[in-house]
C-alpha cells in the first residue's frame, strides 16, 4: 500500500526512521479499523459498543457514498399479482410429484427473475385494521371463491358483499374455535399459565386456530403450502395472524430444533407413519422437549367418525396403532385424550433416547454429523434428533413462562459464537432506546395502522420484544448465512425462520405492514444484489406500508434511488446517537394500480 507521496522515504539517522514509521502504523491501523467496522455489520457481531460513547470524527466521510442510476421499474402483468417467485405454480410441473416436491421452494434463476413492481388486484382497498380484521377482510383483497364454495359447509369463511367473514369455523370444530380450544385447554393445562407460549398449526387452513390462541397469549406460526386450498397463508395474513408458506415435504421446515412448545394438526392429510415416519420425525425435531404435539380428526377418532375419511373403520384402526406405535419409539408418551383430539407430549429429559442408540432401533438415532438447527434446504432424514444433553434448562417445564421469559437469557445464548448472558442483557436494554426512537420517526407503530411486521436480519429478537405490548406481532428473519441467533429467539417466546435475502421469501404479495432491516446491505451486498432485495421487499409490502432501514451512509443514497423507482417516498432522519457514518430512511410504499385495470 502506498502512502500519499507514492513514496515511504529515507532518512540516514535511525531515530528519524522510527518515528515517521511508528506514525504511518498508528494511521494505518485507524484507517484500517474504519473500514472494518465500515463493512462490518453490527447485525453479525454479537459484542456490539456503545455508540453513544464514540466519538464522531470528520475524517468519517473518507467512503464516498455509493452512487447508482435512477430507473423506473415497469410493471408487471396483472396475471402476477399473487406472484411468488419460489413457490409459482406456472413452474410445478417441472419438479417432481413424489412426496409433493413441486409445492416446496424452487427458485427461478438469476436470468429469469422479474425486475417489475407487482400490481394489486384490481379493487384493492386498504385492510382492514386489527383486531377487526381477525373476523373480516375485503373480497378483493383475496378475490378467490375456492375455499368459500368447497367448505361452506364447515364455516371456514363465507362470502357477504364486498367481504369475507371468518366465523371461526372448521372440519373438527363445528362448534366454533372458542370451543375447539377450551376443550384443548382442558386437555392441556399449561395452555393457561404461561407455559405454553409458541405453536405450530401444520395444514392451517384460514388460520382460525392460531387466530384465537392470540388472546390466549400463545403465538402460533400457521404453516401451509400452496396448493388447490387458494391462498391459505394469503388470508390468514390478511387477518392480521402470522403465517408462512410450506410443507413438510423432502426438505426441513426452516426453523431451528426444538422452536415450539406446541404442535397442532387438525385433520391431517399428512401420512405420519408412511416413508419411515420421515414427517412425524421433523415434527419431533422443531418440537421442544416437553412439548406437545395435538392431533386431532381421523384416524384419532376412528370409533366415533370414520365414515368421514372414505376408508374402513378396520383401516383407521390401524392407521391409530401404527401411529402410537411409532410416537412411543421417538419417546413421546399420551397425554391425554377426548372425543375427537388426542394429545402427546416428547420426552422432557434424555433417558428414553437411549433404546433409540441401540442397533435395531427403529426409528434410529442421527448420527453426529447432522446438525440439529441446519434447516435451510437440508434434506429429511428418518431417523430420531436427540436434544443436546448439555442443555438442561431447554425443556419446556424448564424455561422460565411467559411473559417473564422475554427478558430472560436462555441456556442456549452459549451455544451462539460470541453470546453471552451480558450481551443479551446489553441487546434487550439497547433495543428499548432504539424502539423510542423509531416510534418519534414513525408514530403509527404502536397503532392500527401497522399489524404484520418483519424484522429482516435480527440477532435475538430485540425489536419484537421491546414492541411486544403493541398491537402487532414481528416476524424475525435470521440469515442461512449468519451467526445462529434464531433458537435464542424462540426461547424468549418470539417466532421467526431462517432465509436467504438472495431469493425470495415464503410469502404471498401485500402481506407485512412494516419491513425492519438494520444493516442488511452491509452485511449482504457482496452476495445478494441490493435491486433484487429491495424488489422483493416491495413485493411483499402492503401498499401505504412502510420499510424502516437502518443502513450505513455508504448504502443510503442508492437505497433511496432505487426505492423512488418502485414508487416509494422516503425520508432520511438520524440514528438515537446522531452518528454520521449511519442513517435512518423511512420509506412508505405508494397505493398504485396496475394500467391494466379499470
Amino acid at each position: 500500500m502506498k502512502y500519499i507521496d507514492g513514496k515511504l522515504g529515507s532518512q540516514p539517522d535511525t531515530m528519524s526512521r522510527v518515528v515517521p514509521m511508528a506514525i504511518i502504523f498508528v494511521v494505518f491501523c485507524g484507517f484500517s479499523f474504519y473500514l472494518g467496522g465500515l463493512y462490518c455489520s453490527e447485525r453479525n457481531k454479537i459484542e456490539v459498543k456503545d455508540v453513544a460513547k464514540e466519538v464522531s470524527s470528520p475524517k468519517e466521510s473518507v467512503v464516498a457514498p455509493l452512487q447508482i442510476k435512477s430507473v423506473d421499474f415497469p410493471e408487471c402483468t396483472s396475471d402476477d399479482q399473487d406472484y411468488i417467485p419460489c413457490m409459482d405454480p406456472r413452474r410445478w410441473k417441472k419438479y417432481g410429484v413424489q412426496r409433493l416436491t413441486f409445492m416446496e421452494r424452487h427458485c427461478p434463476p438469476v436470468i429469469e427473475r422479474k425486475e417489475c413492481l407487482v400490481p394489486p388486484p384490481d379493487g384493492y382497498k386498504p385492510p382492514i385494521k386489527w383486531p377487526k380484521s381477525r373476523d373480516e377482510c375485503w373480497y378483493r383483497n383475496v378475490p378467490y371463491d375456492w375455499i368459500n364454495k368447497q367448505k361452506s359447509n364447515q364455516n371456514w369463511l363465507r362470502k357477504e358483499g364486498e367481504k369475507f367473514q371468518f366465523p371461526g369455523g372448521g372440519t373438527m370444530f363445528p362448534r366454533g374455535v372458542g370451543d375447539y380450544v377450551d376443550l384443548m385447554e382442558d386437555l392441556i393445562p399449561e395452555m393457561k399459565d404461561g407455559t405454553v407460549r409458541t405453536a405450530i398449526d401444520t395444514g392451517c387452513g384460514v388460520a382460525s386456530w392460531g387466530g384465537n390462541l392470540l388472546d390466549r397469549g400463545i403465538l402460533t406460526l400457521s404453516l401451509a403450502p400452496r396448493d388447490n386450498h387458494e391462498a391459505q397463508v394469503q388470508f390468514a395474513l390478511e387477518r392480521g395472524i402470522p403465517a408462512i408458506l410450506g410443507i413438510i415435504a423432502t426438505q426441513r421446515l426452516p426453523f431451528p430444533s426444538s422452536s415450539f412448545d406446541m404442535a397442532h394438526c387438525s385433520r391431517c392429510l399428512i401420512p405420519w407413519t408412511e416413508y419411515g415416519g420421515i414427517y412425524l420425525l421433523e415434527v419431533h425435531r422443531i418440537l421442544r422437549p416437553g412439548g406437545f404435539w395435538v392431533l386431532s380428526g381421523p384416524p384419532v377418532n376412528y370409533k366415533r367418525r370414520w365414515r368421514g375419511w372414505n376408508t374402513t373403520i378396520e383401516e383407521q384402526r390401524s392407521d391409530y396403532e401404527k401411529l402410537e406405535e411409532f410416537l412411543t419409539s421417538m419417546c413421546f408418551k399420551l397425554y391425554n385424550k377426548k372425543d375427537d383430539i388426542a394429545v402427546w407430549q416428547k420426552a422432557s429429559d434424555n433417558d428414553c433416547y437411549s433404546k433409540v442408540a441401540e442397533p435395531d432401533a427403529y426409528p434410529p438415532k442421527c448420527d453426529d454429523s447432522l446438525e440439529p438447527d441446519s434447516a435451510w434446504y437440508t434434506p429429511l432424514r428418518s431417523c430420531v434428533l436427540v436434544p443436546n444433553p448439555k442443555l438442561r434448562t431447554m425443556a419446556l417445564e424448564s424455561i422460565p413462562k411467559w411473559p417473564e421469559r422475554l427478558h430472560v437469557a436462555p441456556e442456549r445464548i452459549s451455544e451462539v459464537r460470541g453470546g453471552s448472558a451480558s450481551t443479551f442483557k446489553h441487546d434487550d436494554s439497547k433495543w428499548k432506546v432504539r424502539a423510542k426512537h423509531y416510534k418519534k420517526l414513525l408514530p403509527d407503530i404502536g397503532s392500527d395502522k401497522i399489524r404484520n411486521v418483519m424484522d429482516m436480519n435480527t440477532v435475538y429478537g430485540g425489536f419484537a420484544a421491546a414492541v411486544i405490548d403493541d398491537p402487532l406481532w414481528v416476524m424475525n428473519v435470521v440469515s442461512s448465512y449468519a451467526v445462529n441467533t434464531l433458537p435464542v429467539v424462540y426461547d424468549r417466546g418470539l417466532i421467526g425462520t431462517y432465509h436467504d435475502w438472495c431469493e425470495a421469501f415464503s410469502t404471498y404479495p401485500r402481506t407485512y405492514d412494516l419491513l425492519y432491516l438494520d444493516g442488511l446491505f452491509t452485511t449482504e451486498s457482496h452476495r445478494c444484489d441490493m435491486k433484487y432485495v429491495l424488489l422483493e421487499m416491495d413485493r411483499i409490502l402492503r401498499p401505504s406500508g412502510y420499510a424502516l432501514i437502518r443502513e450505513s451512509s455508504y448504502f443510503v443514497d442508492a437505497i433511496v434511488t432505487i426505492a423512488e423507482g418502485m414508487r416509494w417516498r422516503c425520508s432520511k432522519e438520524d440514528t438515537e446517537y446522531g452518528v454520521e457514518k449511519e442513517k435512518i430512511l423511512i420509506c412508505q410504499k405508494k397505493l398504485w394500480y396496475s394500467s391494466n385495470q379499470s
